[in-house]
């Protein structure tokens, strides 16, 4: 089933930002009960990712976030996400190929903490602007009133 949401809007990204895939994945494994050789692969190529990821970003960091972000929009219009974090209207979602599964949550991993960054940085940019704003207008007021000798 297709989700209603969209990935080219910050709303969605902020909200894919916030959900732990461990924890959906956990409660996916519970409910579909996988064999524990299959759970040992997610964890494993999830383990084994996370260590290439660590190395690619070593050489350029900016790109490899760049190709991260392509990597979960093509999970999420793919509709691994949705369906892992119940988004769609699908009733279950059984996983197939484990070895991809853990490739899929470390870039997903990644480009969290990627996104979590970005949002942080905008905010700290919005208030340091609304900041400057209300300390320029104050400092304009005392301008103004210096010029016209009441101070």
């Amino acid at each position: 089933m297709r989700t209603t949401l969209n990935f080219e809007h910050d709303d969605t990204k902020k909200l894919l930002a916030k959900l732990d895939f461990e924890f959906f994945l956990k409660q996916n494994i519970e409910k579909e009960k996988y064999p524990q050789k299959d759970i040992d692969k997610i964890y494993s190529s999830y383990q084994r990712t996370l260590k290439q990821i660590e190395d690619k970003t070593k050489t350029d960091k900016k790109q490899f976030d760049y190709y991260t972000e392509g990597q979960v929009r093509k999970m999420f219009i793919g509709g691994l996400l949705p369906a892992l974090f119940e988004l769609d209207e699908s009733r279950g979602h059984t996983m197939f190929d484990f070895h991809t599964l853990g490739e899929n949550w470390a870039y997903f991993k990644h480009w969290q903490t990627y996104y979590k960054r970005k949002i942080t940085k905008e905010k700290i940019w919005d208030i340091t602007v609304k900041v400057g704003s209300v300390l320029a207008i104050i400092l304009s007021v005392l301008k103004l009133l210096e010029n016209i000798n009441i101070l």
